[in-house]
């Protein structure tokens, strides 16, 4: 029988081929994977990753899926074929996607521009605020212009709604980023 070739990223070659490590849940394998990593992955990118590798490593029947019936719990175990496989280890599998450094710097850059957008809304919230308080004061020292200042007082309150949704909206996606 020729011998099967699976490419397989290096970190995660090294934790399988240990003798000790069978038997074996994905959330296992993952936690080993990202405490051998140096990069700071996410724990559900990671989780991901590992479970694809491993329904690979199943299909190609290198592991075997246990289900146990006392529990919903699957664990997975080391084939007889396991050891016979000829593993070519490919680092390019880990960086496959883009690194999670440049994904990090991205990220701040969206972040940094969506706090830079929320202080500049914040400071038109203030401005508008302040204008529709002068109209009332100047409708109480001259309210012979009581039409002309309150349509401009309607307006200024109308912008200061529209800037209060903005700001809502902006706080939303900055906290949805920051998870």
């Amino acid at each position: 029988m020729p011998k099967v070739s699976i490419k397989i990223c290096a970190t995660l070659h090294t934790i399988l081929q240990d003798e000790s490590f069978n038997n074996f849940q994905v959330v296992q394998l993952r936690d080993r994977f990202l405490s051998a990593l140096s990069s700071n992955q996410s724990v559900s990118e990671a989780y991901k990753f590992i479970y694809r590798q491993v329904c690979r490593l199943v299909k190609k029947k290198a592991l075997r899926k246990v289900n146990k019936e006392s529990s919903k719990t699957v664990t997975y175990q080391k084939t007889e074929l396991f050891d016979q496989i000829n593993f070519v280890i490919n680092d390019s599998i880990e960086t496959s996607k883009p690194s999670q450094k440049l994904l990090d710097k991205t990220e701040l850059a969206v972040i940094q521009q969506l706090q830079e957008r929320l202080k500049q809304t914040e400071v038109d919230l203030l401005t508008s605020i302040g204008e529709s308080e002068e109209y009332m004061r100047l409708y109480k020292s001259f309210p012979e212009m009581k039409e002309h200042l309150e349509s401009q007082y309607m307006l200024a309150r109308e912008s200061s709604s529209k800037l209060l949704g903005q700001i809502k909206a902006i706080k939303s996606v900055l906290s949805h980023q920051q998870k």
